[in-house]
């Protein structure tokens, strides 16, 4: 019902009418009432009517002739067929009555059902054509490597589908264990039985399958209802790819008509991994085993496909410890512990999560001392090794010993042992320190601690 419908059923109100020149128009009594006529009188009477009321004709011919044909009545009941025709004649509207919930069950996803809610990466967008441009494959060829590539789950929304090649691209996939769930439009479930049927498809080509038929939104009126059709055309594929655009799975869409497919990966996928699955909840069972006379197999709901478990330590430091997920035990390491991007990959785990502050204190490697100084006293400093220092002239011996190598003896050399071995306590002397300058040395580290402990 359109949201102008909706406002008029609250205490009355009755909001200003949008005039059609606005975006924001959609319905409109008046086209309502030409619908009416129209099906009721046929079609001079809905064109009288809209001249009377100064209205313009909004359906081409081959509207009028889909409406006028598809026209379903509401069923009839003996019990209140008096009251109907009185109804009917002072042009009273049908009781409706609103349920707050379905009272329909809600079909399962069965077969499983990759998880969600988990970072998919960014999006990636690939376009292709009928017929091709720029040396890129069909688009037939592109839909059959997708199938035949899936192994978590195949899930289509199409209008007609009965290509016998996708058809057998399904079936394989069946067999491989991948489950398929397909919706059609509700008119195009026939001719998808009948190329089953030409297929002579069995126990293990259905086993894995899940078929269910859609209806559009239509358009309810006093004395019927207008179907309508559903025009998606999408497939998922493992929930990280999705497939969509103008063309159906048909033979003569593949090869006669101009189309154009989108496949796009990425964090987009989601929108459509809802979108099939709200569609698959007000659809209608396709029983394959019943049309074709077999006897369907037992087997269990599932809740989610299985996928391949995620390594349970890391190998690298750059990778996240995703552990056990299910038991929400997943970790993160500490240098990507201040960065909630990595926290994606973990998806919805349970569990309160470690506050930040409490995360650093446990990274602290030693308490402090409660009183640093008398810990300092106690400390026995070290002897220094004897700082080797060259003199003047030794350093010039050293060179000119380098640069006489080449070609000539080696007399500078020996005199520097010489006057190294001839003054041994020269050298000793100019390291030994006084016993007050070593003291004043020690009274200097201490401070130096203390500065340090008290800035900490």
């Amino acid at each position: 019902m359109a949201e102008s419908q909706l406002r008029c059923l609250e205490d009355g109100l009755m909001p200003p009418a949008v005039p059609e020149s606005r975006p924001q128009f959609y319905y409109s009594e008046q086209h309502r009432a030409a619908l009416e006529r129209l099906i009721t009188g046929g079609h001079g009477a809905f064109t009288s009517l809209l001249k009377h009321e100064d209205g313009q004709d909004f359906l081409s011919a081959r509207e009028v002739k889909t409406i006028t044909g598809t026209f379903v009545k509401y069923p009839s009941e003996e019990d209140d067929g008096a009251k109907r025709g009185s109804r009917n004649s002072s042009g009273s509207m049908r009781s409706t009555y609103w349920p707050q919930m379905s009272d329909t069950e809600v079909p399962p996803l069965d077969l499983g059902w990759p998880s969600s809610g988990l970072f998919k990466g960014v999006t990636r967008v690939s376009v292709y054509t009928h017929p091709p441009k720029e040396n890129s494959p069909h688009i037939k060829e592109v839909t059959r490597k997708l199938i035949q590539e899936s192994s978590k789950v195949v899930a289509i929304v199409m209008d007609l589908l009965t290509d016998l090649q996708i058809l057998r691209d399904l079936f394989e996939a069946s067999k491989r264990g991948v489950p398929v769930y397909i919706v059609l439009d509700e008119p195009g479930a026939p001719l998808f039985l009948d190329m089953c049927s030409r297929l002579q498809v069995g126990h293990r080509e259905l086993k894995n399958i899940r078929t269910r038929t859609v209806k559009g939104i239509g358009l309810n009126l006093s004395v019927g209802r207008i179907p309508g059709n559903v025009q998606s055309k999408y497939m998922l594929i493992d929930g990280d790819k999705v497939m969509f655009g103008t063309y159906s799975f048909s033979w003569s869409s593949s090869r006669m008509d101009r189309n154009m497919i989108t496949v796009m990966s990425g964090q987009v996928v989601d929108f459509y991994d809802n979108d099939f699955r709200e569609l698959y909840a007000i659809s209608d069972k396709l029983d394959l085993f019943k049309q074709f006379h077999m006897t369907k197999p037992q087997t269990g709901t599932l809740s989610r496909a299985s996928v391949s478990k995620r390594p349970a330590v890391a190998t690298s430091r750059f990778q996240v410890n995703l552990g056990d997920v299910t038991r929400g035990d997943g970790k993160v390491p500490a240098h990507k512990y201040h960065n909630p991007k990595y926290l994606l990959a973990l998806g919805q785990i349970p569990g309160p999560t470690e506050p930040l502050q409490d995360f650093l204190n446990k990274m602290d490697p030693e308490p402090e001392p409660e009183n640093p100084t008398a810990d300092l006293e106690n400390i026995t400093p070290a002897p220094s090794p004897p700082e080797k220092k060259e003199s003047k002239k030794l350093r010039k011996l050293t060179f000119n010993t380098k640069r006489w190598r080449k070609g000539k003896k080696d007399k500078t050399s020996d005199a520097v042992i010489e006057e190294n071995a001839a003054n041994p306590s020269d050298e000793a002397s100019k390291h030994t320190l006084p016993s007050d300058e070593t003291q004043d040395s020690l009274k200097k580290k201490k401070r130096g601690f203390r500065c340090l402990f008290t800035k900490s």
